[in-house]
C-alpha cells in the first residue's frame, strides 16, 4: 500500500469514491478542479494507492482561529472504497492525514459526518476523536 498526494490523474477514482459517499454530483472535470484545490497551500489530498488502484482518499485543511493558539486541522472529505473497509487502509490513510496535520502546527483536528454514517463515527471514536460540539449549516437559497 502506497499513501501520496493525490494528482489530477487520480480524478476518476476519486469521483467514483465520491459516488460511494453519496455525492454524484461532480463531474470528473469538477475533482480535477477539486484536486488543483488540495495542491495549494493550506490545503493537501492524499490517496492510498493498492495494487496500482486507488482505493482511498483524504482531503485535509489547516487554518488559523480567532479563539485558538494554533491551527484547527479538518478532514473535509475521507473515504476508503467499500471493498477495502475493515481492512486498516482506512486507518493508516487518517494516521496519515494525521500527521500531516500536526506537521502544519494544527493543534486539534475535526472532523464531521452525517448522522446517518454510524460506522464511521464508530471508526472516528476507535480512532481517538470525541464528539464535542454540535454544527450548525445553513444554505444558500
Amino acid at each position: 500500500m502506497i499513501i501520496r498526494k493525490a494528482t489530477t490523474s487520480d480524478a476518476n477514482a476519486i469521483q467514483r469514491l465520491l459516488v460511494q459517499l453519496g455525492y454524484p454530483d461532480l463531474s470528473e472535470n469538477d475533482v480535477v478542479e477539486k484536486i488543483k484545490l488540495y495542491n495549494q497551500s493550506d490545503y493537501c489530498m492524499l490517496v492510498t494507492e493498492t495494487e496500482m488502484k486507488v482505493v482511498g482518499f483524504i482531503s485535509l485543511h489547516w487554518f488559523e482561529l480567532v479563539h485558538w493558539k494554533g491551527k484547527l486541522g479538518r478532514i473535509t472529505s475521507f473515504c476508503i472504497d467499500e471493498k477495502f473497509r475493515s481492512k486498516g487502509v482506512g486507518q493508516q490513510l487518517l494516521q496519515a492525514g494525521e500527521k500531516l496535520l500536526f506537521e502544519k502546527e494544527s493543534v486539534k483536528i475535526e472532523v464531521t459526518s452525517n448522522a446517518r454514517r454510524t460506522q464511521a463515527h464508530a471508526f472516528y471514536l476507535k480512532a481517538g476523536y470525541v464528539e464535542d460540539s454540535r454544527r450548525f449549516v445553513k444554505y444558500r437559497s
